[in-house]
């Protein structure tokens, strides 16, 4: 919202410039200064008043932004409670395992036999070798037929270079196969060949045919899948690729292979330390509101001191740092989430885990979920009618305020043109009566002259009359 220029309004309380021909013009111009004066008194007190609510908006943006940031440190939190409460180890570097949504706690082995391999094909040097990809190629067609295994591809390139084909199969068969270009020559005399490798694990040959039916492939070799047994199962499992899922939720990834007779173990538990990280970028944020609450009480509160809003929103955060699910037992104090004196809430990161880590149930059950109960619904709940967007308690005050300030302005707008006009009626009007009253002074002038001639000429023949 704009604000009333304060250049605009120093020029109508500043005296107004009279320039006047009588005598009495510099009386009248005080006359002018004066009750220009007196009408603008109310435009003083109007932008004092303006100037407040425009801090007061500013300072409310302020408060709003520590808020919103307050409510998107719930929402992180709860986003952590619902999907990553969980967390994967394993007991060697064979493998490396993650986990997401729909994993349940629980320890499972696996064993590499065989991490696999991709099938890969290099074209054959052509008529000529290929010295500039980018203008020579292995064929003179721009159509090609590229298979692997029993899939094929019908591949168009722009033109017959070697350069234009490796990136048509790469647009139009980028999920089967990967193009690059090598230089099987001597820097001095290059020799490009293509290159092609399979996407995915398995023992499928690559081929690659031009439109005349030419095979282009000069050598290739077959891959395999990975297998790998899980459970001590005797049976193995192929798999296409080396990123397997082992559970709902649990996705392994093959790095290597497993010594004979070896097995590598998974452990899923519960995740207390990325609770305890959330909880830590949720006190920030909270400690955060309580400062920008903290600058508008006391005697310098600013254009904010004394408001309603500052009350709601300092009983709404004791709230949340003092929660408790309805029992001291399942207070937040008792996983290391704790206010101090000062109201700044602290997160004893190693007491959240440890405590965590013995009662996991407990802690689940305080910080519910924000549809349900708990410190995560509380939370949600305030923050919403603190920020929502039509009856939150900032954005009501906020839009009052906006209101405020655009009925001072037009108030002011108001009386700027009501003092205007005063200034430019009042200017003619002293005006007229100062030209009145030079013409006044222009006649006593002549008349005083006349008699001063008149008093003049008697004053010689009474003289000279005494002198005969």
């Amino acid at each position: 919202m704009g604000t009333t220029s304060s250049t605009a309004l120093s020029s109508l309380t500043a005296p107004p410039t009279f320039t006047g021909v009588s005598k009495f013009a510099s009386s009248l111009q005080q006359v002018l200064t004066r009750a220009v004066g007196i009408a603008s008194l109310p435009l003083n007190t109007d932008q004092a008043a303006l100037n407040s609510s425009n801090t007061a908006q500013t300072d409310l943006q302020g408060i709003d932004s520590v808020f919103t940031n307050l409510q998107q440190a719930v929402n992180s939190l709860q986003a952590t409670v619902s999907g990553r409460l969980l967390s994967a180890s394993v007991s060697d570097s064979t493998v490396s395992a993650s986990v997401g949504t729909g994993a349940t706690a629980g320890t499972y082995t696996i064993a590499v036999s065989n991490l696999g391999s991709y099938s890969t094909a290099l074209s054959n040097p052509g008529a000529t070798a290929v010295a500039d990809p980018s203008t020579q190629g292995i064929s003179s067609s721009t159509q090609f037929t590229l298979a692997i295994g029993t899939a094929t591809t019908n591949i168009v390139a722009a033109s017959s270079s070697l350069q234009d084909l490796a990136n048509a199969i790469n647009t139009q068969a980028g999920g089967q196969v990967q193009a690059t270009l090598v230089n099987v020559g001597s820097t001095n005399s290059p020799d490009y060949r293509l290159s092609l490798q399979a996407s995915s694990l398995s023992g499928d040959a690559i081929s690659l045919t031009d439109g005349s039916g030419s095979n282009l492939i000069g050598t290739s070799t077959n891959g395999s899948p990975a297998t790998y047994q899980i459970d001590g199962l005797g049976s193995s499992i192929s798999s296409s690729s080396r990123s397997i899922t082992l559970a709902p939720g649990l996705t392994v990834t093959l790095f290597g292979q497993s010594a004979s007779g070896t097995s590598t173990t998974i452990t899923v538990g519960d995740n207390p330390s990325a609770l305890a990280s959330a909880f830590s970028s949720f006190a920030g944020s909270y400690n955060a509101a309580v400062d920008a609450l903290g600058q508008y009480h006391g005697q310098n509160g600013g254009a904010l001191e004394g408001d309603s809003l500052l009350q709601t929103l300092t009983g709404a955060l004791a709230q949340l740092g003092n929660f408790n699910n309805g029992s001291p037992a399942s207070a937040l104090a008792n996983f290391g989430v704790t206010v101090d004196q000062t109201g700044q809430l602290s997160v004893d990161t190693a007491a959240f885990t440890s405590a965590a880590t013995a009662n996991f149930s407990t802690l689940l059950s305080t910080l519910g979920n924000a549809s349900t109960g708990g410190f995560l619904q509380t939370a949600t709940n305030l923050l919403k009618g603190i920020e929502d967007p039509i009856t939150g308690a900032i954005k009501t005050e906020e839009s009052s305020i906006a209101s405020q300030i655009s009925t001072e302005q037009t108030t002011i707008s108001n009386e700027q043109a009501r003092v205007s006009q005063l200034q430019i009626n009042l200017t003619q009007q002293i005006s007229q009566a100062d030209a009145a009253i030079a013409s006044l002074e222009s006649q006593v002038s002549y008349v005083t002259g006349l008699f001063a001639v008149y008093t003049g000429a008697n004053s010689t023949q009474s003289n000279g009359l005494q002198t005969l």
